[in-house]
């Protein structure tokens, strides 16, 4: 009976605010289709090692290997991309925290880069014992190089062949030297996950519908950005990043997610009534994705990069954590805002249950409004 209350009393302000009036989907997408743009994110990662050596690496390969580099300027850099809508004029954008600043598997590395240590020592080890034997054998041609002459009864040095195994032996400790040098900077492969100190270094880059792109260049350079925030919350996936020069674009649509009101009654019984029913989404409830399916290899056409808009319906009575719908979805949506009929913002696009269904599940307004709130 008393969410009955609720409901009646959002929306009966609705209709007073205006707010209630329905949209159909080619009106949502025309009004809302400039304020959301394609995220590119070429990024590596960084690692800090306990020696205070750097470690440089861009991910788990095809073969789910991590190839470990000491200079990154030598590495195939990692490319990710996905969605993001504005939320203010100041050039702020909303997206998932896995597209602003992707992560990796601290265990993973931490096991991949021990046993990488470990090959190494054990190599190294291999090169030292392998000289060692050369050196010996060395030592033992030099009593060749003395020799008896029973005639005059004296001995006899072949100085040239035992300056030359002289030289050879100065070689192999050299290399020997060098190669030990190498194996004691090697730590052994211990290394905890607390020791491990890893850090995404992103260069991002937005692009907007209607627009062309020809060259990472495009994606990358033409409007740059930097991360701003990032929830710390582990399930809560949301970023905001923002342009380098703070100004969202005069014709670009911003997404609202504060409820407007200048009494500020609607705010009031939207975040009590969000405290009993987490929104009022309702089960078949048609909702909207706009956002940039497979990313570039999608978007871009003849005519530029094109947004796509698609639809589904709410598919499980939302819990306040997560939003399920069928709207289809690719990676490179991930970030999109999900409207309503009214056009109000109801979730963020997150992740996908499986690839051969078409369940996936968004970030609720609840969640994202705590999100805002963070320090």
């Amino acid at each position: 009976m008393k969410e009955k209350v609720y409901y009646t009393i959002i929306v009966m302000l609705l209709t007073l605010s205006g707010c209630s009036t329905q949209k159909d989907p080619a009106e949502l997408f025309e009004e809302y289709k400039s304020g959301v743009v394609l995220i590119t994110n070429q990024y590596y990662f960084r690692m800090k090692m306990p020696n205070n050596n750097y470690t440089y690496f861009s991910g788990l390969d095809n073969n789910g290997n991590i190839n470990f580099n000491t200079d990154y300027t030598e590495l195939t850099k990692a490319t990710i991309s996905g969605t993001g809508f504005f939320i203010d004029k100041n050039g702020s954008i909303m997206t998932n925290r896995h597209v602003a600043s992707p992560t990796i598997d601290k265990t993973e590395v931490k096991n991949q880069l021990n046993n990488l240590l470990d090959a190494f020592k054990a190599y190294y080890n291999e090169q030292l014992v392998s000289l060692q034997t050369q050196y010996s054998e060395l030592e033992e041609q030099k009593k060749a190089c003395i020799y008896y002459d029973y005639n005059d009864e004296n001995y006899y040095i072949d100085e040239y062949k035992l300056n030359q195994i002289k030289e050879q032996q100065a070689e192999i400790q050299t290399n020997y030297n060098s190669i030990q040098e190498s194996r004691d900077q090697i730590m052994d492969g211990n290394i905890s996950l607390d020791e491990l100190k890893i850090e995404t270094v992103s260069k991002l880059g937005i692009s907007y519908n209607d627009t062309y792109v020809s060259e990472m260049y495009d994606l990358l350079e033409k409007n740059p950005c930097v991360v701003t925030k990032t929830s710390e919350k582990e399930d809560i996936d949301l970023a905001i990043i923002q342009l380098k020069n703070k100004k969202t674009p005069e014709d670009a649509s911003i997404f609202s997610i504060e409820a407007e009101n200048e009494e500020g009654t609607f705010d009031k019984i939207l975040s009590s009534f969000d405290k009993n029913k987490h929104e009022f989404l309702q089960i078949e409830q048609e909702l909207f994705m706009i956002g940039y399916n497979a990313g570039i290899t999608l978007s871009n056409t003849k005519q530029g990069i094109k947004v796509q808009m698609t639809s589904g319906k709410v598919t499980q009575i939302p819990d306040g954590q997560r939003i399920m719908y069928s709207i289809p979805t690719f990676q490179g949506s991930s970030g999109s805002p999900i409207i309503d009929r009214y056009g109000k913002l109801q979730a963020v696009n997150y992740a996908k249950f499986s690839e051969d269904t078409n369940f996936n599940f968004g970030i609720p307004l609840n969640k994202i409004k705590a999100f805002m709130k963070e320090q």
